[in-house]
């Protein structure tokens, strides 16, 4: 009896670790189908004239929602495809979005709450940045006088509308994590945030 009890309950694990495994790889399936069509976009725009670069608020939006391991290599892979797309040195967004990323989904593990407005603000940060480096050494370093023609016709607008379009990519993220995470992760997740949003409501009690 205590034998078959044991196996039954081993059988029921290995089906519960099977269904995780397949959960996470369809995640990452689908993150994937999504930078290959963001991708696709900057290669041969959607609407001509119009490329917004949605690669940097997916890898951002990803790495709010997965571990920095996990989140520091997608960074690296969303940095190579956005090079390949621009034509720049590959490597060259890797190296920003491999720090960037990892530093976010820590944020969001230990400090930030994970929300829309959380990736907005983060996402702009690192948009900032890559921004600036690719108009310092991409631009000024060869074009010198004409940099500033290159950075108000070709990357601002590309740039603007990679923090203008954050949220619907947020969201997009977010639908595939909720439906596609294991129910445990998930539970723990709104366990923690509500004992967070309990503590918030006994300081402020307090005070």
């Amino acid at each position: 009896m205590v034998k078959k009890i044991s196996r039954s309950k081993s059988s029921g694990y290995r089906a519960k670790t099977r269904r995780a495994m397949l959960r996470c790889f369809f995640r990452w399936f689908l993150y994937a189908a999504v930078l290959l069509f963001f991708y696709l976009w900057e290669v041969a725009p959607l609407i001509r004239g119009w490329c917004p670069l949605l690669i940097i608020p997916l890898a951002t939006a990803v790495a709010m929602r997965e571990g920095e391991l996990a989140a520091g290599v997608f960074g690296v892979f969303c940095g190579l495809m956005l090079d390949v797309a621009s034509g720049t040195i590959p490597g060259f967004s890797s190296l920003w979005l491999l720090l960037c990323c990892p530093m976010i989904s820590l944020l969001s593990r230990f400090w930030l709450k994970s929300n829309w407005l959380s990736h907005l603000v983060m996402n702009a940060a690192t948009v900032v940045i890559m921004c600036g480096m690719d108009f310092l050494f991409l631009h000024w370093v060869w074009e010198r006088e004409a940099a500033g023609i290159s950075f108000v016709r070709s990357l601002l607008p590309a740039y603007a509308w990679a923090i203008a379009l954050s949220v619907p990519v947020y969201f997009l993220v977010v639908l595939i994590s909720n439906k596609l995470r294991p129910k445990e992760e998930r539970r723990l997740e709104e366990a923690a945030a509500g004992s967070a949003a309990e503590e918030e409501i006994t300081k402020g009690g307090e005070r």
